[in-house]
């Protein structure tokens, strides 16, 4: 082998070592018809890693070929051969962070250098390194910085240098383009007292926190404006035409258009999407005296006395002990019934709540959803019970309904929103709602930032989502989301629902129990009658 030889060794010897390579695809469209030394190379760097030889104008799909880390090694002529490139940035669809070395075989031609690699950029293909036919005797190649903006390098090859940096761990100041999908608490528009317009939310945090680490900046694509909402889809779309590099919008990865996946980041959280319902009312007055003694109490005190009276006879020898076990049974009533009573004062007890569709449409309650929304539901489910829901096609009525904690209606809801309105409902003394899993559409939901399917940010945010979780930031900005909304002038802290009065009690308050002992009085005046005139009768025919 001799040196010149050995120099085109040593680079692909020193891609597969530095980079922990483990495939090599070998790429020449024109089947040997130009001359590139690469080529006499590989047979003896890929002795022991896989070598995959594509000598085609067609392009092939590598994603499902290969699912490893590869090096692309492509022998172009030395001409702007634009439908090659093209090929080439299809063939990568999904995996553009693939590191790219290509031959061009003619003579050194920085301008021509220049348009191949500003196409690289244009298709998110970073990691991209040229070489000429002279690279034997100069051991010059060609690369470029992205960020900020797009300069070409040349440097000279050294077998301890990685010629592939990562050069999304440091944006140089670039402005990551966005724009916030208005889902709040998630993102939460408003202006401050100098009438600038600001933005919070948990997934602001990320995506802001995610740009500042990286030496960069936010820009949005557009004028954020009140009550203007971007759907599920219409983010989906701002990413595939490649209008933001990451959108402020998290969205469900299982749910609907899942075609798209590859448009979703690392999921940033995992919810189950069930219903926040009112909490049900306290017991009333005279539900209150039933609860006291149940009725099923008096059932079994009677079951007891005719037992008792049956079989009294016989237990004469145990008259005493009976007598002490009916005093210890009326001594425990009068404890259970005043412990039940304190306890109406302390925490008076809610009526039955409603754990099942069933019930749910057998109540005047339904559950306020969005229209688009209700399509994803089980079918049977949402045909069967069609009438527990009241649909709307606009989601501002949601949010105003549900932000207001209006106790008309039931409301769908993420785990994660729902943590906002359990911190709201903190401040008061019983909260008006509770987070039901009786009535969930979905369970362990993956929620995930969307970003362009080629995006060249997927590495670096999936590992940033990691250590957002791992260190607690993110549930801790998500608990953040009520004093978020409470800072944007959305909601206020403040006392929900009637405060509970005490009073003394009135003559009203105790009619229900006057009745019971009225009625109780004429029942026993009753049985006194008839039993006086069963004993004058018997009296009176013996006689």
């Amino acid at each position: 082998m001799n040196d010149s030889l050995k120099v085109y060794a040593e680079l692909l010897s020193a891609i597969v070592r530095i980079n922990s390579i483990t495939t090599i695809v070998y790429y020449d469209p024109e089947n040997g018809g130009e001359e590139c030394q690469l080529v006499k190379m590989l047979s003896w760097v890929a002795k022991s890693i896989p070598l995959l030889l594509w000598r085609s104008v067609d392009a092939i799909k590598l994603s499902s070929l290969v699912n490893a880390q590869l090096v692309f090694v492509a022998c172009l002529p030395g001409l702007y051969r634009l439908d090659l490139l093209k090929t080439i940035a299809t063939s990568l669809r999904y995996i553009r962070e693939t590191k790219l070395l290509i031959e061009l075989a003619s003579d050194p031609d920085v301008d021509l250098v220049s348009r191949v690699l500003q196409y690289c950029l244009q298709r998110s293909m970073l990691n991209v390194a040229i070489i000429f036919g002279d690279f034997g005797q100069t051991q010059t190649l060609y690369v470029y910085d992205a960020y900020p903006e797009f300069m070409l390098k040349s440097q000279t090859f050294s077998d301890q240098q990685n010629i592939y940096p990562d050069k999304t761990i440091d944006l140089m100041g670039f402005r990551l383009r966005t724009m916030p999908d208005l889902s709040e608490p998630n993102t939460i528009l408003y202006r401050d007292k100098a009438g600038n317009i600001r933005l919070l939310g948990y997934v602001w945090d990320i995506v802001s926190e995610f740009s500042r680490k990286h030496n960069a900046s936010l820009q949005l694509i557009d004028e954020a404006k009140e009550l203007k909402y971007l759907t599920h889809i219409q983010v989906l779309d701002l990413a595939r035409d490649n209008i933001v590099d990451i959108a402020a919008s998290v969205q469900p990865l299982t749910l609907r258009h899942l075609d798209r996946y590859h448009q979703y980041a690392y999921p940033a959280n995992i919810a189950s999407w069930c219903t926040m319902l009112p909490k049900e009312p306290l017991v009333e007055l005279r539900e209150a005296y039933l609860w006291m003694m149940p009725a099923i109490t008096f059932c079994l005190l009677a079951v007891l006395w005719l037992v008792h009276d049956q079989l009294r006879c016989r237990w004469q020898r145990y008259r005493r002990q009976l007598g002490i076990g009916w005093k210890v049974l009326a001594i425990m009533l009068i404890c259970n019934a005043q412990g039940r009573m304190l306890m109406l004062f302390i925490a008076p007890p809610a009526k039955t709540p409603i754990t099942s569709f069933e019930a749910l449409s057998n109540s005047k309650l339904r559950i306020f959803g969005i229209r688009s929304e209700h399509n994803l539901y089980d079918f049977d489910m949402r045909t069967k019970y069609s009438q527990v829901f009241y649909l709307s096609n606009k989601m501002s009525d949601l949010q105003w309904h549900r932000n207001s904690l209006n106790t008309s209606y039931a409301y769908t809801v993420t785990y994660t929103k729902w943590q906002l309105y359990a911190e709201q409902q903190a401040f008061s003394h019983r909260p008006l709602f509770y987070y039901s899993e009786n009535f969930c559409f979905y369970q362990y939901v993956p929620f995930g930032l969307v970003i362009p399917e080629n995006s060249p940010h997927r590495a670096t945010l999936h590992n940033f989502i990691l250590q957002l979780s791992e260190s607690g930031l993110h549930n801790y900005w998500v608990t953040k989301s009520f004093y978020y909304m409470v800072q944007a002038g959305k909601l206020e802290i403040q006392e929900l629902g009637e405060a509970r009065s005490f009073h003394s009690l009135f003559i009203q308050d105790l009619y229900d129990v006057l009745l019971a002992y009225l009625l109780g009085i004429i029942i026993s005046l009753a049985l006194f009658g008839i039993e006086l005139a069963v004993y004058h009768a018997t009296y009176w025919l013996n006689n």
